[in-house]
């Protein structure tokens, strides 16, 4: 025994000494990391007539959680009907690549190099050039216009029949026709409820600049059912403040059982002392879910400055009438209005209604100056009055004169303080002053005249 154990020892240490001779040896570089971009899970998607609007956000990093986002480009892909493969299976990036119709492509700004590496401008060199590329973070839009082959061409998976066959063969026969289903209908008071219509799925796959794909989002659907009908033309008025639209209901629009009404809108009416004020109000039974509609700017004849794509209103309207606020006098504006079908997590929007322009005419006077009071004393008369408040006063005309005579201004351009002193007053002489306020459109606008005081020169 005394004599194996020495000989074993020497085995083992034998057997070690190629691994100790490894562990120092540097091996093969390792293949550089290629990180994806991240999930784009922001999906969503809106349509103005036959115009599909697929909007998301670009992303901000990668799939293993790194940023920025080693990101090139996002491509946006659609099928009419259901994309995904045999029984339900998710497609992948392969089968989106070459079995969907591409839709769009939006090209991605690189991230700005870090601080250190950041290059200073060369004094007296031209400015750089704008990249009109979307940056990390920022909310973009692929358009898509539906004809009636994207409507009509649903999309089969290539496997379909194959595997169709293969369940015949053995029996396994699945009924396929759809289940009827209320999601986003707001039928809740329909029996039986309609089916779903056709739907097109919108896919977004971001690229890395390696070409690497990230993981595609899930598909989004956009019902294609027909856009709700348009509203005849509006037609516009104003007052001092704000421009009116009005508008008939188009044929075939689903009003609400009952008008919501909030407690902010009761009070308005209460304070605008309105006969019809309505007490506040929440349907909480709906039949189908109304229409809606939305109201938008567009650009008037000629017009060369751009307007607004968004809608005027930020809440929907519920009924044919909106006030705009933003009234601008002597300028052209032009209203045309959208019916709104909500569909699930879908906004359809009709075409256009013919617009209605009107351009807004000030002959709207300031209100009239009260308190006037005069003072006489050596070489003049000394005029105050209350100081009006309007968002386009120019200022106060004096108005002077004598018993029996029409008062004339005394001012030839307004005062924009709320005094005045008249030293043109010959002394003895009783004068009747008065104070007008004028506004700053062509021609201005004069308001009432104030109270009338008499008063003479010392």
């Amino acid at each position: 025994m005394s004599v194996a154990r020495p000989l074993l020892t020497v085995v083992l240490l034998a057997s070690m000494l190629p691994i100790a001779a490894a562990c120092g040896k540097k091996g093969p570089p390792l293949a550089p990391l290629r990180p994806a971009p991240a999930l784009i899970s922001d999906v969503g998607a809106s349509r103005l007539g036959d115009t599909v609007a697929v909007q998301f956000t670009v992303p901000t990093g990668n799939a293993d959680s790194s940023r920025p986002a080693d990101l090139a480009y996002v491509d946006v892909y659609a099928a009419t009907g259901k994309a995904e493969g045999p029984l339900g299976r998710p497609l992948t990036t392969r089968e989106i690549e070459t079995l969907l119709t591409k839709v769009g492509r939006v090209e991605v700004q690189p991230p700005p190099p870090p601080e250190a590496e950041e290059v200073q401008p060369t004094p007296g060199a031209a400015p750089a050039t704008v990249d009109p590329r979307p940056v990390q973070g920022q909310v973009v839009r692929v358009e898509e216009t539906l004809t009636d082959a994207i409507r009509t061409t649903v999309f089969e998976h290539p496997d379909a029949a194959r595997i169709a066959k293969v369940r015949a063969a053995v029996g396994d026969e699945v009924d396929e026709a759809p289940v009827p289903s209320t999601d986003g209908t707001g039928r809740t008071l329909l029996w039986p409820q309609p089916s779903t219509a056709a739907a097109r799925s919108y896919i977004t796959i971001p690229y890395s600049t390696r070409g690497t794909a990230g993981p595609p989002s899930a598909p989004f659907p956009v019902p294609m059912t027909a856009a709700p009908p348009a509203p005849p033309a509006p037609s516009a008025t104003h007052d001092a403040s704000s421009v009116t639209v009005t508008w008939a209901t188009p044929p075939g629009v689903q009003l609400p059982l009952q008008p919501t009404v909030t407690a902010e809108q009761y009070k308005e009416a209460l304070s605008a002392k309105k006969d019809d004020a309505l007490l506040p109000a929440r349907p909480l039974v709906t039949y189908g879910t109304p229409h809606t509609y939305r109201v938008y700017e567009v650009a008037a004849p000629g017009a060369t400055a751009p307007v607004p794509v968004a809608a005027i209103n930020t809440a929907p309207l519920e009924t044919g009438r909106f006030t705009d606020d933003r009234i601008a006098f002597g300028t052209a504006r032009c209203y045309a209005v959208r019916t709104v079908a909500q569909q699930g997590k879908v906004t359809i929007e009709s075409p256009l209604s013919p617009p209605a322009c009107i351009t807004a005419i000030d002959t709207y006077p300031p209100p009239a100056p009260t308190g006037l009071v005069a003072v006489g004393s050596g070489g003049g008369v000394s005029l105050i009055w209350e100081p009006v408040t309007a968002p386009d006063l120019a200022g106060y005309l004096v108005l002077r004169g004598v018993e029996g005579e029409a008062l004339k201004p005394v001012n030839a351009s307004p005062v924009t303080e709320s005094t005045y002193r008249d030293t043109t007053a010959e002394p003895g002489v009783v004068y009747i002053y008065a104070v007008v306020a004028v506004d700053k459109a062509t021609p201005a606008n004069a308001s009432p005249e104030s109270n009338r005081v008499r008063e003479s020169a010392r």
